[in-house]
Order: structure tokens, then sequence, then C-alpha cells
């Protein structure tokens, strides 16, 4: 990797330990016990910065200099380790999905990060900081070999389709081939976010709140202590009327809404969408510029989503599910688009523009046995709540568990309605969803396990429950006459192997 590679892992080693470097100075200055003078503790504070900046600088070394790559063979070669030498070897038309990023650091040195992950690997294979030309050289070379593996497929998907007698194989290869863009207005991610649950923004809250508690427990187990004596000590004036409340869990309610809206538009900003070549690149972010190049046999299941808010302003979420290693699994690897009608253009891509006019085959729909699972934890709550406040004489906010039971009845009677399987010629559709009207579309190459599971009231109910497996996504369909899902499941026993992908 270049020099300026270097200043790129050296700026991460700073950021890395910034936040122990941060406390121990707060920590040395608030310490009571400590009687140096303010002299004294600033000679301690640069030999900590010193330090700080001595073991970044050791290890953006460590990570620069003893990792290597050159291309041979239409390979990736890889050599790192500091004591052992590692080598690993790639074959470029193998790679399945490349991830880049571009943080500040990394386009004020004109920089990006590259991951390269296969479907086999446990973690992602390649971690690479590469300059532009380095960047501009390693893609000429990647799209060669996807050229070359585009024109053999082309050439057997054509043989194929003069063997049978039809032309949708190579009309399918075509349109792999060519190519085409998207983009995305922010106006419309900021939609698609405001349609999302806006408590997801709680676990953006909770998760930084963790992240600050984890970081001041490690560093000093003291220092907990003491933030809970300092509370403790101005509870009194803490303390607020019930209407007080109210108007904090409001205030704290759009707070945590603005949170996951804010979060989605960094991360989504600006989304452009590439398709070419059996390959979706998506690049997206507002400072960070991240994108995930991935081959379009990666790709799982794609879903589709649809609330009430979304069906209101006419749009949808829409998230491409890929085949999942350890990397993905840990970090996340599914793409998602927030606000947008786009669901026909990938569905169109990956199934095929005629995917719409997919002839049905057979399906079958949840029954009422589905609502009791999905009512289940609701009613234990709702029973727990409505004794403990009856035992304390609360016997007015007994509506609020009623309430509660409701809108559960609501949620079940509408994951009853929306709950339903459908194979169609080409693929399969599968509905969920409570409050939103969820599909989610796979192919039936893509299927790896099919299973179906009976109850001890089965005999008495004729209901079974459906599970299929892909590998990356998994469904199950509850509640299922006995009938309709023996019959799709030895459909889909018969129909998954041997399917073109």
């Amino acid at each position: 990797m270049s020099g300026s590679a270097y200043w790129v892992l050296m700026a991460k080693g700073l950021r890395e330990y910034a936040s122990l470097f941060v406390i121990l100075i707060v920590l040395k200055f608030i310490d009571a016990d400590d009687q140096h003078t303010f002299m004294e503790k600033m000679r301690v504070v640069s030999l900590l910065s010193v330090g700080y900046l001595a073991l970044a600088a050791l290890t953006a070394f460590i990570s620069w200099y003893f990792k290597k790559y050159y291309i041979e063979g239409g390979k990736l070669i890889f050599i790192h380790g500091l004591l052992s030498k590692e080598t690993t070897s790639i074959p470029l038309s193998k790679v399945q999905s490349m991830r880049t990023k571009q943080g500040f650091i990394y386009r004020v040195m004109e920089m990006r990060g590259v991951l390269f992950d296969t479907l086999a690997s446990k973690s992602a294979e390649i971690e690479l900081i590469l300059d532009d030309r380095d960047w501009k050289a390693l893609m000429e070379r990647v799209e060669v070999e996807e050229a070359v593996s585009g024109s053999s497929e082309l050439s057997d998907s054509s043989e194929l389709s003069v063997a049978s007698g039809t032309s949708r194989f190579s009309e399918a290869a075509e349109e792999r081939i060519s190519g085409s863009s998207l983009s995305f207005s922010n106006s419309n991610l900021i939609k698609g976010a405001f349609c999302q649950n806006h408590l997801q923004g709680m676990a953006v809250l909770f998760a930084a709140l963790a992240a600050v508690y984890n970081t001041v427990s490690t560093v000093d187990d003291h220092a907990v202590d003491h933030i809970i004596d300092y509370v403790d000590t101005h509870a009194g004036t803490l303390s607020l009327q019930p209407s007080g409340y109210v108007v904090v869990a409001v205030a704290l309610y759009f707070f945590v809404m603005l949170l996951w809206i804010g979060k989605v538009f960094l991360r989504y900003a600006n989304m452009e969408v590439r398709i070419a070549r059996g390959q979706l690149t998506f690049e997206s972010g507002l400072i960070a510029r991240n994108s995930s190049r991935f081959s379009y046999d990666k790709i799982c299941t794609v879903y589709v989503k649809r609330n009430f808010l979304e069906q209101w302003l006419h749009g949808s979420t829409v998230m491409l599910r890929q085949a999942l290693n350890a990397t993905d699994e840990k970090k996340g690897a599914d793409v998602r688009v927030y606000g947008s009608e786009s669901a026909a253009d990938f569905l169109s891509w990956w199934l095929g523009s005629s995917y719409g006019s997919s002839p049905e085959i057979v399906s079958a729909r949840s029954g009422y046995g589905l609502m009791w699972h999905v009512m289940r934890l609701d009613i234990l709550i709702s029973l727990a709540a409505a004794v403990t406040l009856a035992c304390f004489g609360l016997y007015v906010w007994l509506a609020v568990p009623a309430a509660w039971l409701l809108i559960s009845l609501a949620k079940g009677l509408m994951a009853v309605r929306r709950g339903r399987i459908t194979l169609k010629e080409d693929y399969i559709e599968i509905h969920n969803g409570r409050f939103a009207d969820i599909r989610n579309y796979v192919k039936y190459s893509n299927v790896e396990v099919v299973r179906l599971r009976s109850t001890p009231f089965t005999p008495y109910s004729c209901r079974v429950s459906l599970t299929l497996s892909t590998n990356g996504t998994s469904f199950t369909l509850r509640s299922l006459r006995v009938e309709e899902a023996r019959e799709i499941y030895e459909l889909l026993l018969c129909n998954c192997a041997g399917r073109p992908s």
C-alpha cells in the first residue's frame, strides 16, 4: 500500500485510543486524593500524550508495513503477518462482495478502505487501503475477470437455450450483463426514515449510552460510583410533577426520532446504485462515503415493506439480503433503500423483467394459530401488569394493560391477514408483517432447508408450521393447513434442486 495509507492507519489508531487517553486525563484532574500541583499534572499529561502518539504510530506501522498485495494470474494475493507470514489467494472471479469506506480522513488523504469477501470466508478476506490510482487499477482487473466470466456464462446459457428450444436463459444472461443506474433523492430518504418505527432511535441512544458506560467502567471501577453518588445527591432537584414527566416523555420521543432519522441520513444520503455485468454497486453517505459491491448470485432474498405511512406517502423500504459469512453476520451486509418506489427495478434485475407475469402454482394462508403466537408474550405481560396494579389498588391504571392487549389483538389479526406463502413458476413470494405489508421474494435455487413441524395440537387443529431457509434468511409460516403445507413442501423439494440462479 502507498505511504498515504500509513497516515490513514495512524489516524485510525489515534481515534481508537482517544477515549482511553481522554478518560485517563480527566480522572487525573478530578482525583480529589491527588496532591500533585497543576504543573506536575501537566507533565503527567505530556507523558500520556507521548505514549498515546507512540502507541498509535507503532500499531499503524505494523498494520501498514507488514501488509502487501499483488495480482497474478487472475488472483489477488495478500501477504500479511508480523511474526508469521500468512498468504491468502482469492480468484477475482470468486469475489462475492466488495465494500469500500471513505471517512473524513480517507477523503482528505484521497484514499479508500477496501474489503473483499467470499461466501466461504469466515471473516473479511482482505482489507486494503488504496489510493485512487491503485483502486482504479484493481477495479480494471476485477472487471476484466468479470467480463470473461460473464462471457462464458452467456455462452453456456445460449447453448442451453438452443438445446431446450427456448431463449429464456439467454435473455436472463443478457439482462444481467446490461448496465443501468439509479439515483435516490435525499428528500425521499428523509421521508422513508420518518416512515420507519421511530423507536428505533432508542436503540441509537442506548448504544451511545452503553458505549460511554463500557468505556468509563473499564477504565476506573470507581468512576461509575462517582456518577451514581452525584445523581443521588441531586435527586431532589431533579424531581418533576406528573405533567413534567409527560413533557419529558414527548421530548424524548422526538429526540430519539431525530436520532434515528439523522443516523439514516448520514449513512444513506446521496445514494447511487449502479447495475452492470451481474454486479450491483451501492454508494452512499453524507460525510463518510461507503460502498457495497456484490454479485448477482450473493443475493438470497429481496425484501419489500410498506406500512400505512409508506403507502400514504407512496414509498417503500427495499432490502437486498445477502448470503452471509461471519463478517456479514457481525456487521450486517443487507442494503436498504428507504422512501423510494424502486422495488420493481430491483426485482426486474434479480428475477427478470417478466417476474410480474409469472403464473401462480399454489398458495397457502396462515390460520388463527398465528394470532396466538403473536399475542402470547403480550398476554403474559398484560396479565402480570394487571395483577401488580390490582395488588397496589391502582385500578385506574388497569386501562394501560387493557389498551396494550387491544393493540396486541389488532397486531395478531393483521398478522393472520397478511401471513401466506405463494409458489410461482419462477420464484417464491412470502407475505408476512403485522402493521406493515412485507413481501419477501426468494428463488428456488437459493432454498437450502425446508422443514415441516407439527405440534401436539396438530391432530385437532390440522395445522402445521413450514420453515424455509436460505444462506442468509429464514422464514416460518405458522398455522398452515396440513394438506396445503405438505403440497408446498413436496413442490419445494422437487423444484429447489437443479433450478438455475
